[in-house]
């Protein structure tokens, strides 16, 4: 099913804003540039911390018995239905964000639930070769101490995280042992290649990502696998065998064309909320557009 999802027909003044702020400033960087792929691999290699400013803003806190980068929001009324396991994105080169936890804090306190957040691996010391053992074993651990059953956990990501989503369900394929009910995913990078030519017509309307710079970070973070295999570019996957699987995505995009794509096959069980005119994880941006996609993600949740 595809909807089209718009606030009366139009893009909200706070988005349209929003947009004209992001194109002036530099954002997006070129990690193939030796001075910037030198500070990502000390970033890379250096233990990750949430930052203060997190702790004293949000209902977070580290979840020693798993690891040291693993930290759960709770709901600020701390009563808890629900467990959210959720991959954040960053182009599997970043950490989480400040819009990410706040974003998430918002999602635990509307749907009264739990939610988890593995700080994975980062490119480009680690690849895939560790950042999937890892999450795989993360999820299992994760399950196990909170004793969570299926009909109570949804898995979500965006970005990079909505691709390692795909992933992980591709691990479990074969494990027995809980899976979520649902996914749900904002503006998934699908296929780390980046070489779907549709790419290139929305380009110029996105002020976020670049596509060469992207599939170069998408290469590194591929390892030992082609671009093309499930477990790093889950367009390549069979859907048919995944639960519910819910896309949330904006025109103004480049990951859209992959998600176009993604919509043209028969997969009944893929759900697709377009948001015309919206940037890449808009989902995390203070815009009308957002609480419009958030309420929907409650809905989707709790039936």
């Amino acid at each position: 099913m595809i909807s089209i999802v718009s606030l009366n027909n139009k893009r909200s003044w706070r988005a349209t804003l929003l947009e004209k702020i992001i194109r002036p400033i530099p954002l997006v960087k070129d990690e193939r540039k030796e001075q910037n792929f030198e500070k990502a691999l000390i970033d890379s290699e250096t233990p990750y911390k949430l930052p203060k400013a997190a702790q004293k803003k949000f209902n977070i806190h580290k979840v020693a018995q798993i690891d040291e980068t693993t930290f759960e929001i709770q709901p600020q009324n701390k009563k808890i239905s629900k467990t959210i396991y959720y991959l954040h994105g960053g182009a599997y080169w970043w950490q989480p964000s400040n819009l990410h936890f706040k974003m998430l804090q918002k999602l635990a306190d509307a749907n009264q639930a739990r939610v988890i957040i593995p700080v994975y691996p980062k490119s480009p010391r680690y690849t895939a070769d560790d950042v999937l053992p890892y999450i795989l074993d993360n999820y299992k651990k994760t399950i196990n101490k909170y004793h969570i059953m299926s009909s109570a956990l949804t898995l979500m990501g965006d970005s990079a995280g909505g691709g390692l989503c795909l992933s992980l369900l591709e691990l479990l394929e074969h494990e027995t042992i809980a899976q979520p009910h649902r996914v749900i995913l904002f503006s998934p990078w699908l296929d780390i290649s980046n070489s779907n030519p549709d790419m290139k017509s929305i380009q110029h309307t996105d002020p976020l990502l670049n596509i060469e710079a992207l599939a170069y970070q998408g290469e590194i973070y591929s390892g030992s696998f082609k671009t093309d295999a499930p477990l790093v570019s889950p367009i390549n996957a069979d859907f048919s065998k995944f639960p519910p699987v819910d896309i949330f995505s904006g025109t103004h995009d480049i990951l859209y064309a992959d998600v176009k794509k993604l919509s043209r096959r028969d997969n009944d069980n893929v759900n697709f909320y377009i948001f015309p005119k919206m940037n890449h994880v808009f989902v995390t941006f203070p815009v009308p557009e957002a609480e419009k996609a958030l309420s929907i993600v409650k809905h989707l949740i709790t039936h």
